[in-house]
């Protein structure tokens, strides 16, 4: 699956922060608006919501922020990821902290939009080390249905990173002025089950290195 819903990781992430305390975990968690406040639709918001993701030690949400093109880059599956982050984190010793701490300082961003506005270098002074985070555009297509066991949540019958869906044609103009059409995979499933289509795009993190430590 591309990845997980937005509910789901909610729901992750508020669950830890009812544990941990009870166990003694010494993680500084994230605060319920920040969890509610996770998604991807704006390069600050794609960047806070993988801080609240690594405050909160949960690899999967983490994952769920970085860009089709650094997963490809890297050969970094969902299951491998928790290896590449270890290894990450080793190279950076300072890239967590330069993280955490930029992230309560949003009025510091540097924001450069790069080419037709698709790609954005955020650039943030945390106490004179210099963090810079690349993000881009991942365009997806998503078709949800209705579970077989009704107590399920929704589930993906179709959840797929596109190219580009202009170019591809996963929306176009419709002859009558005023309106777009949109096309996705048949799901091959009953389509009176089906929830929802989603074609969208969504900030996803490309990059991310503190200046003056090693890249990844």
């Amino acid at each position: 699956m591309r990845n997980l819903s937005r509910f789901s990781t909610r729901a992750c992430l508020l669950a830890l922060g009812l544990v941990l305390p009870v166990t003694g975990g010494c993680v500084t968690l994230p605060k319920p608006e920040e969890v509610l406040a996770y998604g991807f639709e704006t390069p600050v918001q794609t960047f806070q919501s993988f801080v609240v993701a690594l405050r909160a030690d949960l690899p999967n949400p983490e994952y769920d922020c970085f860009s089709a093109g650094f997963k490809e880059r890297n050969q970094v599956s969902r299951l491998g990821y928790h290896e590449f982050r270890a290894q990450l984190l080793k190279d950076q010793p300072l890239l967590r902290w330069a993280l955490q701490k930029a992230a309560r300082k949003p009025e510091a961003y540097i924001l450069e939009p790069l080419g037709n506005g698709d790609r954005v270098h955020m650039i943030v002074d945390v106490s004179g080390h210099v963090l810079h985070v690349l993000l881009v555009r991942d365009s997806y297509v998503t078709v949800m249905g209705q579970p077989d066991d009704p107590l399920n949540p929704a589930e993906a019958w179709v959840d797929q990173t596109v190219s580009d869906l202009f170019d591809d044609q996963w929306i176009f103009p419709m002859p009558n002025e005023g309106y777009l059409g949109a096309q996705v995979p048949h799901p091959g499933r009953d389509l009176r089950q089906l929830v929802s289509i989603t074609v969208g795009r969504e900030w996803k993190i490309d990059d991310l290195y503190l200046e003056g430590e090693a890249q990844p």
